[in-house]
């Protein structure tokens, strides 16, 4: 009997390990979710001047292109930091842990970096194409 109790406290362990990892992966998701709102909101921020210029505000165009530049970067910077944290967690995690199938440690941080690439190209565009 305390054999069968041994075993099933160490597969709990190994389920409970599991969740953590898959409860960082959902953490990713949630701060990349939110680094793609910050961009979206950042172009319409960005946009939101050409309304005021039709409603005779000089100084709109600068201040919301500087206030939309400011959010974009701020989603590149949070997609960045979320990446790059996420990747230490899952290579620390290897060590200690098998990783559960099908997960590898690069594919999170890859998404990351791709929507840090999508905000670098916004950034890039509003600033070319700014009226």
């Amino acid at each position: 009997m305390m054999k069968r109790l041994v075993e099933l406290a160490l597969e709990q362990t190994q389920m409970s390990a599991e969740r953590s990892y898959m409860n960082g992966e959902r953490t990713l998701a949630v701060w990349i979710r939110t680094a793609l709102a910050l961009m979206i909101f950042g172009i319409a921020i960005d946009r939101f001047s050409l309304l005021l210029q039709g409603r005779g505000h000089p100084n709109a165009n600068e201040l919301s292109s500087w206030g939309g530049g400011a959010l974009i970067a701020l989603g590149v910077l949070m997609a960045i930091a979320c990446g790059s944290r996420f990747l230490a967690f899952s290579i620390a995690y290897r060590r200690k842990h098998q990783l559960p199938a099908h997960h590898g440690p690069i594919l999170g941080p890859l998404f990351a970096a791709l929507v840090a690439l999508f905000g670098i190209a916004l950034l890039v565009i509003l600033s070319v194409f700014s009226p």
